[in-house]
């Protein structure tokens, strides 16, 4: 593959470039670090479509042919081939993911020194987008709506062992009926994955990224990593600001910001999502799914005076300290009174355990003192030693 050459002024390709003899191009929609997008239709089905092609802002730049693209410094392509490389394994990524509210990959190819995949056509806007349109934050339920998808889209992610590693607004797409879709896997990691430099881990968008992202502790990275990002997003939505920056393992809830007429559950899971600590973040997307659905009840039209209490520090990641079951029913409680009353779950379980271990101490110093008595006492006489002492004599066979 030639990767040096001519440049041209323009980094995009041209209106009605043919892509792997199908994809035509109708026009340009976005561009990001890593690639360009744009709108394109099958020349066999007719079918509107989006491709994103491989093109490294810095890096890349269009040959004289005004299609190739080539690699600009001589010293970059390495670089280019890396990144290439992992460009290719985010299209196999998505394509292994199938859910409602994940933009999904069709095709994937190279072609004119780079390489392409072809994904769903979304007619909308990113969240982003919606926000500065609307010049207004979501409403309480048009947030929880929007929250309740990328949960249902997370599951899906983080079952096949991705981590996505940039979830913010932009990466959100919305349509005209309010149907979200998680696009751009740029940034993601497959959980125990070869091959993969940490360089990719540094990826990640102020402010939605957790602790374990920013110190790059990859061993570290897991769903709470994404749902950390999901807290931030939902912030983002309700209030309009850029979520706060934590520096330490602790903060209060003061650090938010709402308009009036939040409601206290959403930000109550706001709160619960951007822990510092992994272990008092949910560490799956079905636990929160499963905590919203329990506390389905509670009304998002209820607003506190003041905002809820940091929850307590606890040893358990779970919210009550027990399994979840769709058949129990569940009282509506604020977060916080959940972690303490997990809180006290465990105090008693550890209670109990020590309890346990005592009792079974005692027996098993009861049994030595009962083994060492034994051997204390008198041999046990035979038949002999018995008739002898008794004055009467064996009886003969």
């Amino acid at each position: 593959m030639s990767t040096l050459g001519p440049a041209t002024s323009s980094h995009l390709l041209p209106v009605g470039t043919l892509l792997h003899g199908n994809y035509r191009v109708l026009r340009y929609l976005s561009s990001g670090g890593y690639g360009n997008t744009y709108a394109v239709v099958s020349a066999d089905f007719g079918q509107r479509l989006a491709v994103k092609e491989f093109f490294v802002k810095g890096v890349n730049h269009r040959a004289a042919d005004g299609l190739s693209v080539r690699v600009s410094n001589s010293d970059n392509v390495e670089l280019f081939q890396k990144q290439l490389a992992r460009f290719k394994r985010e299209a196999e990524r998505i394509a292994s993911l199938n859910n409602d509210h994940i933009v999904r990959v069709h095709d994937a190819f190279e072609e004119y020194g780079t390489a392409y995949y072809v994904m769903d056509y979304i007619d909308g806007e990113t969240l982003d987008n919606r926000l500065t349109r609307q010049r207004q934050p979501f409403a309480d339920d048009q947030a929880r709506g929007v929250l309740m998808q990328l949960l249902d889209a997370l599951r899906a992610v983080h079952a096949h062992g991705i981590w996505h590693l940039d979830l913010k607004p932009a990466n959100v797409m919305i349509d005209a009926d309010n149907r979200v879709r998680l696009i751009d896997f740029g940034a993601s990691k497959q959980a125990q994955s070869e091959g993969e430099s940490t360089s990719s881990s540094l990826c990640y968008t102020r402010g939605y990224a957790p602790a374990e992202q920013i110190r790059v502790q990859i061993d570290r990275f897991g769903p709470w990593t994404d749902l950390y990002a999901l807290g931030a997003t939902l912030y983002h939505l309700l209030s309009c600001e850029r979520p706060p920056e934590v520096d330490s393992d602790e903060y209060s809830p003061d650090i938010f910001h709402y308009p009036e007429g939040v409601g206290k559950q959403l930000r109550e899971i706001v709160f619960w999502l951007m822990q510092p600590s992994i272990a008092r973040r949910p560490q799956s997307a079905g636990e929160v799914l499963d905590y919203l659905s329990e506390n389905s009840e509670l009304s998002e039209d209820t607003v506190d005076s003041e905002p809820s209490e940091r929850p307590e520090p606890s040893e358990s990641p779970l919210p009550d300290g027990s399994s979840k079951s769709s058949e129990r029913t569940v009282k509506a409680q604020p977060l916080e009174t959940q972690f303490r009353k997990r809180d006290r779950i465990v105090s008693r379980r550890q209670h109990i355990l020590a309890v346990i271990c005592i009792i079974g101490a005692l027996l098993l110093l009861a049994a030595w003192i009962f083994s060492e008595h034994l051997k204390t006492q008198q041999p046990v006489r035979n038949i002999d030693t018995i008739l002898i002492e008794s004055n009467h004599q064996k009886p003969k066979l």
